[in-house]
């Protein structure tokens, strides 16, 4: 559904004194963060869903496809054929209730969705079968608004448009001129009616625009109509049209020229292009591309003055000024590869840049789990054998987001379990979740203590460090960008990797050792940083609580105080070591705060801090809401550290 966090046309009037109503088709989410009334509208009327048979099977056991007023269910099943005039009816009282004030009507008809209705009145009064018929009822409809308005005398401060969100239907006059339908990125199937209607707002009326606009332009310009200025910082998708609409400009001014209020509201897209595009495509240029996706939401196709270039299945160019029905291939190696970089740059801005769309919440006091829609943003690679020991293999699964162009920064998400037991896919959640912002994420097994003892992880570790740099380009890494994030037995592994850069007993032999094993960042979390503390002897010592501790590192500190020293994150911090910031639970044992590590970082120099997640216990990692407090602090510092 549509993010809760955007700030929807209907929220902006509203705040300024609107009223504001959508009747119709919603479609923009289901669940109640979603809903018309939660996202700027004071009145709702309509279907929250569409009439495909997917939708009417999913409601039969219910009774049929709700219409509903404002979160009531008015009649079950909606019938089609009343639909048009049932709406127009709920807006013609909207208008009426607030003739005296400002008001923002939303009118998204049902018709001429299949499956069509057309009630009696309308019934084969068309040449054009049901589909005629359902036109000329909807234009009868609109006509009534338009009446209404006038009869009201808002005809001189309205302004009134009309459009649609798809070209023709599939089988309509196959001897119409320009190619496709709806469903395809060629001109029938995406161009449709622009019409605006307001002659005391200075509209200019009986003219006809050549300028090229889509749906997103209406919201600045609806705006600037309303005198209303889009706030600083929020980037819309959109131009203000209003010199267009007026007469004043055959084309959409760019935001320098600052014509209206809404004038430089900025579109989403960034500017910051590799060398050999920047050369290429100036920024007025990219500012002024369309990019068309298919119906299976794959870019399809870039725009771009009369060019157009289409990118899948495979790369064909038109001219539209010339050939608008877009039945001439044009070979020009120039246009096509200044287009085809528009599409790269888009598409990685989409990938970086792009606002989330909502999404149901999933339960803050529930298991952590990863939503379907964030799996499906990943491509991911399991097993990659990252070192070996004769024929001992070690595995990692690697995730990367899809569609993401140029290297990126990487993570080694490191397990937990006493350094005894546990596996890898404990942390596929911190790496896939950080791998949807834009990492790639790797989780590593790592040879247990009870299959070999210190420093034996650590060196695994430090192979799987090297493991990606060596192979950065394969994987789409930056070198210079790898970090660390591990709970527990995986958050003292995690600092150990970050301070002990250089000690040659703890590198290893699990090859590449022509490349560095450092990182650049860690986030430690529930992590033992002070192996030589007196928390330490005492617990290594004790029967039970101790038997991981001696496995691991072959005693107690009593015993093997050299051993615990060489293993211990504390000792081996210097001026070269990264930013390190800790994370725990409240109710973790205290020595996970690592004041001491900290107070010696300070004391180099280092970066480094503490977030204690509240209420939180060692393993907050399986509670969503304790999850997502450490997926947010631990982005915001790599974001940060790793630039």
């Amino acid at each position: 559904g549509i993010h809760p966090n955007e700030l929807t046309l209907a929220e902006l009037l509203k705040a300024n004194g609107y009223a504001t109503a959508c009747i119709g088709k919603w479609h923009l989410g289901f669940h109640e963060p979603f809903l018309p009334r939660n996202q700027g509208f004071d009145h709702y009327y309509g279907l929250l869903h569409n009439l495909d048979p997917v939708e009417i099977g999913y409601f039969e056991k219910q009774g049929g496809v709700p219409l509903i007023r404002n979160g009531k269910v008015i009649k079950r099943p909606a019938d089609p054929a009343e639909l048009t005039r049932l709406y127009t009816d709920e807006a013609l009282k909207f208008i009426d209730a607030n003739k005296e004030r400002p008001f923002f009507l939303y009118l998204p008809h049902t018709m001429l969705h299949v499956p069509l209705g057309v009630s009696e009145p309308f019934k084969g009064k068309s040449n054009w079968g049901e589909y005629g018929d359902a036109i000329q009822e909807m234009d009868h409809h609109v006509g009534r608004i338009v009446d209404a308005l006038k009869k009201n005398e808002l005809q001189d401060n309205t302004l009134v448009i009309y459009s649609s969100d798809n070209g023709r239907g599939p089988g309509r006059t196959p001897n119409q001129k320009l190619q496709g339908r709806k469903l395809s990125t060629y001109e029938a199937g995406i161009r449709v009616p622009a019409i605006a209607w307001g002659p005391g707002l200075g509209v200019k009326g009986g003219t006809v625009s050549r300028a090229l606009i889509r749906a997103m332009d209406w919201y600045p310009t609806l705006a600037t109509f309303a005198r209303v200025k889009v706030p600083e910082g929020r980037v819309i998708d959109g131009r203000d049209l209003v010199p267009v609409l007026q007469g004043e400009s055959t084309f959409v001014p760019g935001p320098a020229q600052k014509k209206t209020i809404n004038a430089d509201v900025p579109l989403r897209r960034s500017w910051n292009p590799p060398g050999e595009w920047a050369a290429l495509i100036q920024r007025h240029e990219y500012a002024e591309a369309f990019f068309y996706h298919g119906s299976q939401g794959s870019l399809a196709a870039v725009r771009w003055r009369n060019w157009k270039l289409y990118i899948n299945p495979s790369l064909q160019l038109y001219n539209l000024e010339t050939d608008p029905g877009e039945t001439t291939l044009v070979r020009n190696r120039d246009i096509a590869r200044k287009l085809r970089g528009m599409t790269i740059l888009f598409q990685h801005e989409m990938r970086t840049d792009a606002r989330p769309a909502g999404e149901v919440s999933l339960r803050p006091d529930g298991r952590t789990e990863i939503l379907r829609s964030t799996l499906n943003q990943l491509n991911t690679r399991r097993d990659v054998t990252y070192a070996r020991y004769g024929d001992r293999t070690l595995e990692m699964d690697i995730y990367r987001p899809k569609g993401e162009w140029g290297a990126l920064p990487a993570v080694v998400c490191i397990h937990g379990g006493g350094w005894a037991k546990g596996d890898r896919t404990s942390h596929a959640k911190i790496a896939q979740t950080l791998a949807a912002r834009g990492y790639v994420a790797a989780t590593i097994s790592y040879r247990l203590s009870g299959e070999a003892p210190f420093p034996a992880q650590i060196h695994d570790c430090k192979a799987a460090v090297r493991f990606l740099r060596a192979n950065a380009k394969t994987y789409g890494i930056n070198p210079d960008q790898i970090s660390a994030i591990g709970l527990s037995a995986g958050g003292h592994l995690t600092a150990l990797l970050a301070t002990s850069g250089g000690v040659k007993e703890l590198e290893g032999n699990g090859g590449h050792a022509q490349f560095s094993s450092t990182i650049q960042a860690a986030v430690p979390m529930g992590a033992q940083t002070d192996l030589l503390s007196d928390r330490t002897r005492e617990i290594s010592a004790t029967e039970a609580r101790g038997k991981i501790w001696r496995q691991f590192l072959g005693g107690a500190l009593a015993d093997q105080p050299d051993t615990y020293r060489l293993a211990s994150p504390l000792h081996h911090l210097d001026k070269a070591d990264p930013p390190i910031w800790l994370i725990t639970g409240q109710n973790d044992d205290p020595s996970t705060h690592a004041t001491a590590f900290r107070q010696r970082m300070q004391q180099l120099g280092l970066q480094s801090d503490l977030t204690i997640i509240p209420d939180a216990p060692h393993a907050f990692i399986s509670r969503q809401v304790w999850f997502n407090q450490m997926i947010q602090r631990t982005d915001a510092f790599f974001k940060q550290t790793l630039k």
